[in-house]
């Protein structure tokens, strides 16, 4: 996700980053779509402003039943940027600040990859379900409940629950 423009951003004019890419490794997951959206970079003083929005779908395992599914992440970008290497580590020092501004240069190029990996990484849900309605796998046989029930014999239900099943039973 290189950019030319530096010069523009250096004499205080916005530059608009068009995106359509795959995404930066790291991240841990697999997408099933490029990177897609606009950012634009925002002279702020001594850093950037990076706005805009991006999107991307993501293939995520289900939390209840392990089957892969894809889900769309909508990101909203709204982050400060410093024109330092990204390769510098002391560009990514601690300046007391909660968010430290993310380096974006690559040589003479702007590279707004590590900027995209940090958004993503944030806006992957930290559980993920196929279907709202998903009933999971049998916790006896590892069967798929969504496909249908299972071949187990009913669970005993432990004796200091049995009052809580009556009630159940009462309805």
């Amino acid at each position: 996700m290189l950019y030319t423009g530096l010069n523009s951003l250096r004499k205080g004019r916005t530059l608009r980053c068009v995106l359509d890419t795959p995404c930066p490794e790291g991240t841990g997951e697999t997408f099933a779509s490029n990177v897609e959206g606009e950012i634009a970079l925002v002279p702020a003083g001594r850093t950037i402003m990076a706005q805009g929005e991006v999107r991307v779908t993501v293939r995520l395992e289900c939390a209840r039943c392990l089957a892969f599914h894809d889900t769309e992440l909508q990101i909203t970008v709204e982050r400060e940027c410093s024109l330092e290497q990204i390769d510098d580590p002391e560009a990514y020092s601690e300046s007391g600040d909660d968010l430290p501004p993310i380096p974006i240069l690559s040589g003479d190029e702007i590279d707004l990859s590590e900027l995209v990996r940090q958004l993503v990484i944030i806006s992957l849900p930290p559980r993920s379900l196929c279907r709202p309605d998903c009933r999971g796998l049998c916790p006896q046989c590892g069967a798929d409940l969504n496909e249908g029930p299972c071949k187990c014999e009913a669970e005993e239900v432990d004796p200091r629950l049995a009052p809580l099943k009556a009630l159940l039973e009462d309805r």
